[in-house]
């Protein structure tokens, strides 16, 4: 199967305003989770509070992507996926700021990440992660978007927000260098040119 390509990626976002339902999705997830939850600092395992994260968000994104007849739900290995045009597939995973999921290198997360087999009986899809990202203390979030990893190795990202997805930064041509000729070697004039000087000069 193919690697991920992020402007394919993107456009299947832009699509039915699905990077708006996705950061929304995210959003609203870890506010009703943060609402919903305040002794959640108590708890002894902080891999509850992910689980309930992922129950509130997935949620969400269902409800948020009902009506769009390109998005399919697919349940599989008690997880669940958004599979989007039969092209893409979406998974939701707690990241931290590397974008690499928080189970890797388990053998389902190294599994997700080998873009060179097929996965859960679909052929042909790329595969991307929908990350969010709190910070240390777990208590806001920091970060939601997509992205995308080869065994490992992080490949590219797209920042996802209220309007969608956020255009990547232009990549400006670097500038010619400005030379300072004022203090480059200047030639010393020959003998029979300052010659001819002196003569025009009347001297």
């Amino acid at each position: 199967m193919p690697l991920p390509l992020e402007d394919h990626v993107r456009q299947v976002l832009l699509e039915n305003d699905r990077g708006v339902k996705f950061h929304r999705a995210v959003a609203d997830g870890w506010g009703a989770f943060s609402d919903e939850y305040p002794q959640r600092n108590q708890w002894r395992r902080k891999s509850t509070s992910r689980h309930i994260v992922w129950e509130e968000i997935v949620k969400r994104l269902v409800q948020a992507t009902a009506d769009d007849p390109d998005v399919v739900i697919v349940e599989h290995r008690d997880t669940m996926s958004l599979v989007v045009e039969n092209e893409v597939l979406f998974r939701l995973k707690h990241a931290d700021t590397s974008l690499l999921t928080k189970n890797y290198p388990t053998e389902e997360a190294q599994e997700f990440d080998d873009h060179s087999v097929d996965l859960y009986g679909f052929t042909g899809l790329q595969r991307v992660k929908l990350c969010y990202v709190p910070d240390q203390y777990e208590t806001n979030l920091i970060w939601t978007g997509i992205a995308a990893s080869y065994e490992g190795q992080f490949l590219w990202k797209i920042e996802l927000d209220s309007v969608g997805a956020i255009e990547a930064p232009v990549q400006l041509p670097l500038a010619e260098p400005e030379y300072n000729t004022s203090k480059l070697a200047k030639l010393k004039k020959s003998e029979a040119s300052m010659d001819k000087k002196k003569k025009n000069d009347g001297l």
